[in-house]
């Protein structure tokens, strides 16, 4: 990880003056209460007053103090898991990683964990754990995001988290740094804020939209830790941002000396290694209205979208906690302010809360609050559990059969090619969206669905990986593979995957040697033949990424098969930067196995030629490979060879017993120049494994 680069808290920049924001109050009882049952974290059963305005929780068209209202019905269909479930995350313990908690603000102080704060300002570790998390004068972003998940509920004052009987811990993890602060200290501090006892983490902050970024691998060494020890083995939620970037600009000189100083990008999940990982939950925003938030990222890493509002000034933002007092925080005594933000609201006499708040840092904490519910109703549920759960409930919103595609946010488009689908329905009949992920979140379905919930749907966690990490499935180095300049015709290479897993995510490292990344777009292909956009032509990000081994992620094959042949698609949108060549790519399933394979064998791996091609046209090359691992019952391993990845006409299924090298194939009769494909099975008393398969051309020496 590259800790020189500063971190960037997701909200956008409030600064245009707008009139008072006054709105008609709402039906008495539209968000109702508990009816005085037990609130588990509530003070009281009194009404909070600013929950009528708060559209996530139910939308009734209030225009929540902006100029315009939403519309009626998007939001996260909570009030049956309050109203009836009386389930508010009793019990479920949030790390909220972010710039500090007016931890003292009386619709926090209550739901907050006393000595499980912390403040990484410090450089001095010893200070880190159980200290004031208090934001310095103005920081408002964390107090921000805790109301959201957490505020407490039917107390009489502001409005209510989404999980309003859940606690919270406050890590200031956001702050500027000192001259002193070394690298090594960051990624400290960085990885400590991935531990404790918690059910979740939510980070609503990330790293500039405008660069490709590369995680530090104890990064993922971290996670790991969380999802296989964290909740007593089940794994810990970690929640993150997608970010702010869909049209974003940078600099790269003065703009009085060079008009062409502004670059106009399109940020993309994958653009940061550290939201290409399956071991978190991405969360995307959406607005009051029930499309994706005008500066929503978007990528094929997002799982689930929420609400994170516009800017509250013409639409709709957040309702939420803010520092108190009107000296400090996002409403303060300033001209430029709405008349609530500006403290001149009978509602909002104090400057205690805030109408503005918005950005994928809102929907983080929201989607927090909703698995808060999910893990009060069911606390079984592993970390894949409530993924899984989050995926088959959500809503699917914004989607028209004749208005499906979407172009570039700057015009940067390719003649002949899609910028991109709205939606996309997988093999598995699973609709995915690189702007909305799975869905929108819908709390009472996550949470019934959680409550009712067999365990034995996930099967055991599997990843195309062996014990020293390395990844089963690679191209290997590809020769003179050069990517077509501005051309809708791309660069596809091939991988075939011989476990069959039902997917839950792929990720691939490419590599090319690209002078200009920004200029390229990547999609994948499925064996199943649904093809995900893991990177969005022309997005113009910085950086020299894609050099070795850069990490990408897609969640638009979940619940399909992984066997198979495997394209990745590589295209150059742009002639003016460049030319490069794709240098190699590497894919890795993550999944579990369906119930009739559980009996069946594992494939074998790394099926490699000892010889670069026949020795003659009548036999094979030497080939080896490694043992199908952890069936003991194996009766022998089969070889068969084909005119393609599933035919065995040149020669049928030949035992050729338990060693796994030094092989040959003879008696055959192939054609000098042709491509043949060798297939190599493992056998047990139960069955076939799936076949690995390696291609080879008939030469002779």
């Amino acid at each position: 990880m590259k800790f020189g680069l500063s971190l960037i808290i997701l909200i956008l920049c409030i600064s245009c003056v707008k009139d008072d924001g006054t709105v008609s109050r709402p039906q008495a009882g539209s968000t109702g209460g508990t009816g005085g049952g037990n609130t588990g974290g509530s003070s009281g059963t009194q009404e909070d007053p600013l929950a009528l305005y708060a559209w996530h929780l139910n939308n009734t068209a209030q225009n929540s103090f902006s100029s315009y209202p939403g519309n009626s019905g998007h939001d996260i269909n909570l009030k049956p898991v309050h109203e009836q479930l009386n389930i508010l995350g009793r019990g479920i313990r949030i790390a909220v990683s972010d710039s500090g908690v007016d931890i003292d603000h009386p619709d926090l102080v209550n739901n907050t964990l006393a000595n499980e704060h912390r403040n990484y300002s410090f450089n001095n570790p010893l200070y880190w754990h159980n200290t004031s998390p208090l934001p310095s004068n103005g920081d408002y972003h964390g107090t921000s995001v805790a109301g959201l998940s957490s505020a407490t509920g039917w107390n009489g004052i502001g409005s209510r988290g989404v999980a309003p009987a859940s606690k919270f811990s406050a890590f200031r993890y956001i702050y500027s740094p000192s001259s002193s602060e070394t690298d090594e200290s960051r990624l400290a501090k960085y990885l400590d804020q991935m531990t404790g006892d918690f059910d979740i983490f939510n980070y609503s902050y990330g790293y500039s939209d405008t660069i490709f970024h590369t995680e530090d691998l104890t990064a993922e060494e971290a996670l790991l830790v969380g999802i296989n020890n964290g909740r007593d083995g089940k794994g810990s939620l970690y929640v993150q941002s997608a970010g702010n970037g869909y049209a974003a600009s940078y600099l790269v000189c003065l703009p009085s000396t060079d008009p062409n100083c502004v670059i106009k990008s399109a940020a993309n999940t994958n653009a940061h290694s550290n939201l290409a990982t399956p071991y978190k939950v991405i969360i995307a925003a959406v607005n009051a209205e029930g499309y994706s938030a005008s500066y929503s990222t978007p990528g094929s890493g997002i799982w689930i979208s929420a609400p994170g509002g516009e800017d509250g000034l013409i639409e709709p933002a957040m309702i939420t906690t803010d520092i108190q007092g009107c000296n400090a925080g996002a409403s303060y005594r300033d001209i430029n302010q709405t008349k609530f933000n500006y403290g001149s609201h009978l509602l909002n006499p104090l400057c205690n809360y805030t109408s503005t708040f918005n950005g994928t840092s809102s929907a983080a904490p929201v989607a927090s609050g909703v698995i808060a519910l999910m893990l009060e109703a069911n606390p079984d549920l592993t970390w894949r559990d409530v993924k899984h759960i989050l995926a088959i409930t959500a809503d699917i919103i914004d989607y028209d059969p004749i208005f499906n595609t979407l172009s570039h946010p700057w015009g940067f488009g390719l003649s002949g090619y899609v910028y991109d689908y709205k939606w996309v329905k997988n093999a598995a009949n699973i609709w995915f969206s690189n702007w909305y992920g799975f869905g929108r979140i819908d709390a009472d379905e996550a949470v019934r669905e959680a409550m009712n919930y067999d365990p034995s749907t996930l099967g055991e966690f599997e990843q195309t990986i062996n014990q020293a990490g390395v990844w089963y499935y690679s191209s290997g180095d590809l020769i003179g593979r050069t990517i077509s300049d501005e051309s809708n015709f791309p660069q596809e290479e091939k991988i075939w995957v011989g476990h069959d897993y039902i997917i839950e995510s792929v990720q691939i490292q490419i590599t090319t040697d690209h002078p200009s990344p920004g200029d390229l777009a990547i999609h994948l292909v499925s064996p199943s033949g649904t093809e995900s956009r893991l990177l969005n032509i022309n997005s113009k990000l910085e950086g020299s990424a894609l050099e070795v081994d850069t990490l990408m992620l897609s969640n638009a094959f979940y619940g399909e098969s992984s066997e198979g042949y495997w394209t990745l698609k590589v295209y150059d949108g742009s002639a003016s930067n460049g030319t490069g060549d794709l240098i190699n790519w590497k894919i890795l399933i993550s999944g579990h196995r369906s119930q009739y394979e559980l009996s069946l064998p594992y494939p074998v791996t790394d099926v490699t030629l000892t010889t670069p091609g026949s020795q003659s046209l009548t036999a094979s090359p030497v080939f080896s490979f490694s043992n199908s691992l952890g069936h003991a019952s194996l009766f022998q391993y089969q070889a068969a060879i084909g005119l393609t990845a599933d035919d065995v006409s040149v020669k049928n299924w030949t035992n050729i017993g338990l060693e796994n090298y030094g092989h040959q194939l003879t008696g055959l009769s192939m054609n000098l120049g042709q491509t043949y494909y060798l297939q190599v099975r493992a056998v047990s008393p139960f069955g076939f494994s799936s076949i690995q398969v390696k291609p080879f051309v008939a030469s002779t020496l």
